[in-house]
């Protein structure tokens, strides 16, 4: 547990940098698991279509109207959970989640739920931002750069960009099963606290009754 005044300060800053501290409290964001398998989601998914006759500049305005179909509803449902969570008013069970934790980087539970929900925010308003920038490159430029089938260097980009925009559209999506996970923790947690404390009740009112009929 932290006690030093710079430490507590430090460790409740509220900018993205310590939003993403938080985040990544536990392990390195390119450990985690949803982030992985977003990358080998990716990964096959931009081998496969080399070896297919589809074009790649098809496949990059087909996945940017996909995600820009998408993304708006997802950010609406982990905007939803956000606030519902931030305003969690429950001072017992608050004090239960807000304890620091050591496999946290002592961090508490409640700060990590925040982060893991405040990141996927983040990174689904990113892609949600760059399918729209390609989309919009898309219409100013008109096929003409990205059409250049002989060109070995904008294959090159268009292959990268294939790659990079599967890998943060399936991870926009992946990292909702992160976020049920801990809002699932969450949950548990409240109930947690809910029976614990309606069980001593039970075992204080027999308590009672045996010390009135001994």
């Amino acid at each position: 547990m932290y006690t030093d005044s710079d430490e507590i300060k430090s460790k409740h800053k509220g900018d993205i940098r310590t939003l993403w501290k938080i985040y990544q409290s536990d392990e390195p964001f390119f450990k985690n698991y949803f982030f992985k398998v977003s990358g080998y989601l990716a990964f096959a998914f931009t081998l496969i279509s080399l070896f297919t006759t589809v074009d790649t500049y098809a496949l990059i305005i087909h996945i940017v109207n996909t995600g820009i179909g998408i993304l708006p509803n997802l950010l609406g449902f982990n905007l939803g959970a956000y606030i519902l969570i931030v305003g969690f008013g429950g001072t017992e069970i608050l004090s239960v989640i807000t304890r620091p934790l050591k496999g946290q980087d002592n961090y508490s539970f409640y700060q990590k739920l925040n982060g893991v929900l405040g990141i996927a925010v983040i990174v689904q308003i990113l892609t949600l931002v760059t399918l729209l920038l390609l989309n919009l490159w898309e219409d100013i430029q008109d096929k003409f750069i990205w059409e250049l089938h002989n060109n070995v260097l904008i294959k090159g980009i268009n292959v990268l960009t294939l790659f990079l925009i599967s890998l943060f559209s399936f991870y926009s999506i992946l990292i909702l099963v992160n976020v049920i996970k801990h809002v699932f923790m969450f949950a548990q947690t409240i109930h947690f606290c809910i029976y614990t404390d309606r069980l001593k009740k039970i075992n204080d009112e027999e308590e009672k009754i045996k010390n009135k009929h001994p």
